[in-house]
């Protein structure tokens, strides 16, 4: 069953769908464009230890496709199968939506934009350059974690060729290290660790233990979510395949010893994360990961469909 719990240094606000209706501008010439509406999910968090209030966007699992004559034959006929699967009930394709979700991060002066990963779908050169494009509308920080379809192509999954590379085409966006990232404010530290693969990186664990000897309340930002009961039981309805980590028994993934230690450290009862923030499984969920210290955890819809996490925090 899914457990809420009070009195955990997170209070929870009501969550709203919020639309707005939008026209999209900016695409190629050649390709339609469409009236669509934004499904914002408003989260009001008051974190302990905060003295600032912050507006965050938070966005996942749009999947770009970027299609060009730079494309081989391969990555081409690939582009034509997945591009169709990434558009929302408007007609809307995800490099549309992208595009306008930058322009809404720049007209709402949101603080900062958080991505948690698969905003391409694969790395080529013409999907790179576009996110390039957009990120650079940006007038605010972000900070991009790396999602499983970021660096890989389907003949190249998880692959030594993926990881040398494809992976670090990424590097400029994650301030050149594609394991581990931070954006820090006087009271607040949010931390992006890469678990793409389905399990927490050795080259990130070191970091993070270190990382969280602050005395700031942390906001961790992974892709693919940890356990939880209630995004587990979705996620077994939704996927064949083992998409949550933890709970191996249970059809999640097993983790490794990286990941579990890293999950003993986020939940550690005098851990200073406050929050967890996922995506990877395509639709919202909200519960608490269990451990010493129980930590709420809030999976994104994917941006594909339309949707991202407004969050507002505040301290108490």
């Amino acid at each position: 069953m899914c457990r809420k719990k009070s009195g955990l240094g997170v209070t929870v606000g009501i969550v709203s769908m919020v639309s707005a209706l939008v026209v999209l501008v900016g695409c190629a010439p050649q390709e339609k464009t469409v009236e669509w509406e934004k499904q914002v999910i408003e989260e009001k968090l008051v974190l302990p230890g905060v003295k600032s209030e912050y507006d965050l966007l938070f966005l996942t699992d749009t999947h770009v496709v970027i299609q060009d004559e730079s494309d081989s034959e391969q990555v081409a006929a690939n582009g034509v199968a997945r591009v169709a699967e990434f558009v929302n009930k408007e007609g809307a394709s995800a490099k549309q939506q992208l595009s306008d979700w930058m322009d809404y991060a720049v007209e709402e002066q949101v603080d900062a934009v958080l991505m948690g990963g698969d905003i391409i779908d694969y790395p080529s050169k013409a999907s790179i350059a576009y996110l390039d494009k957009q990120l650079n509308k940006l007038s605010m920080p972000y900070l991009y974690t790396m999602g499983n379809h970021d660096w890989t192509y389907p003949w190249e999954y998880m692959t030594e060729i993926a990881e040398q590379e494809y992976r670090p085409l990424l590097k400029p966006y994650m301030g050149d290290n594609t394991y581990i990232g931070t954006w820090e404010t006087e009271d607040l530290l949010v931390i992006t660790v890469d678990n793409s693969s389905g399990q927490v990186r050795p080259e990130a664990l070191e970091t993070y233990e270190k990382l969280l000897q602050t005395d700031k309340p942390v906001i961790v930002m992974l892709h693919v979510p940890l356990m939880t009961q209630s995004v587990l039981g979705r996620a077994r309805e939704v996927w064949d395949s083992p998409v949550v980590l933890g709970a191996g028994n249970y059809g999640g993934i097993y983790p490794n010893e990286e990941s579990t230690r890293f999950v003993e450290l986020t939940t550690a009862k005098d851990s200073p994360v406050e929050l967890v923030l996922a995506g990877h499984v395509h639709f919202y969920d909200k519960d608490y990961i269990s451990g010493d210290k129980d930590i709420l955890q809030i999976v994104g819809d994917a941006g594909f469909h339309g949707s991202a996490v407004r969050l507002h925090i505040s301290g108490e």
